[in-house]
């Protein structure tokens, strides 16, 4: 039977959710429009392609980022001011969509739509055409659709170099970085499992490494305050903390002493691993979680976008 502080319970579902369905991922970015488009149709605009990018395989993120981007460029293609009883802004839109390598540079698929809104102000006449944007418009599936097919053949021929690169930078002890890169790999791709054991092994490595840096911030955590909320920053550092690690006892030592002084209040509680097999689990959820909180931390490159044709 194994033991231990349970794992990232401060994260909680989002990490369990991507490692179940580890889906390609594109980052929806706009950057910076011709147009003074309203920042509150911005928002529209971003959200109404994150619902019509997330189907089947393919998930939209904006809260971290990933190799490959969708990006909206928007242009006026007319607008007109109705002065009726009600005045009525009426805009026809061109929306010309990208989906590129943040690496590379290169550019995967690339559409223009058309949309047309109508409101009371310009705003709404914005967030009217944008609202537009679903699973359901045409072009945008067939968009989304080949974008998706590019980048898993973009996996499928790239994967093993991704595994190389992944570690060098664990050699480097940029460890972040390489989970970042391996959680890139989506679950569609036969060399997923290859991606998988890449971190593992490289995990092997890193987690002594892990495990005195996160005791050390749980131990100066607690001693600076021990109290109820020096209780819960330890907690969290002590949660990253894996029973095959060097610093493990001392972490259960310390879990128990916290326990002792802070008592019932505290709702930090162990948790139990059955076998192996939830244990390689709870490894691959932490290196997901770590590359997510790397790719929380990265920004979009300013390079120049090339076709790959």
């Amino acid at each position: 039977m194994r033991t231990f502080l349970s794992l990232f319970a401060l994260v909680g579902m989002t990490v369990t959710a991507f490692a179940q369905s580890n889906n390609i991922q594109l980052y929806v970015y706009s950057p910076k429009q011709a147009e003074e488009i309203p920042e509150a149709s911005v928002d529209y605009l971003v959200n109404g392609l994150c619902t019509a990018v997330t189907t089947d395989g393919l998930a939209a993120q904006t809260g971290y980022m990933t190799q490959f981007l969708l990006m909206p460029k928007v242009n006026i293609a007319t607008k007109n001011v109705l002065a009726n009883t009600q005045q009525q802004v009426v805009l026809t839109l061109d929306v010309f969509l990208q989906v590129v390598d943040n690496i590379s540079g290169t550019i995967y698929a690339s559409k223009t739509i058309n949309l047309k809104g109508v409101g009371t102000n310009e705003t709404k006449a914005y967030n009217a055409a944008f609202r537009t944007l679903s699973k359901n418009h045409q072009q945008i599936k067939s968009f989304i659709s080949l974008a998706k097919q590019k980048i898993l053949a973009y996996y499928e021929a790239e994967s093993e170099n991704i595994i190389k690169k992944a570690n060098l930078l664990a050699a480097q002890e940029r460890y972040d970085e390489a989970f970042y890169l391996l959680s890139m790999i989506p679950s569609q791709c036969s060399k997923y499992d290859l991606g998988i054991s890449a971190g593992l092994a490289i995990w092997n490595k890193y987690k002594d490494y892990s495990c005195s840096k996160n005791f050390a911030k749980a131990q100066s955590a607690w001693i600076a305050g021990q109290d109820y909320d020096a209780a819960n920053i330890a907690g969290m550092y002590l949660s990253r903390i894996l029973p095959d690690t060097s610093c493990y006892g001392d972490a259960q030592q310390l879990y128990r002493d916290i326990k002792t002084k802070v008592g019932d209040l505290w709702k930090f509680e162990m948790n139990v691993y059955k076998d192996d097999h939830q244990l390689r689990m709870a490894k691959v959820k932490a290196m997901q979680e770590i590359g997510i909180a790397y790719g929380k931390g990265q920004k979009p490159g300013m390079i120049i976008y090339k076709s790959m044709y």
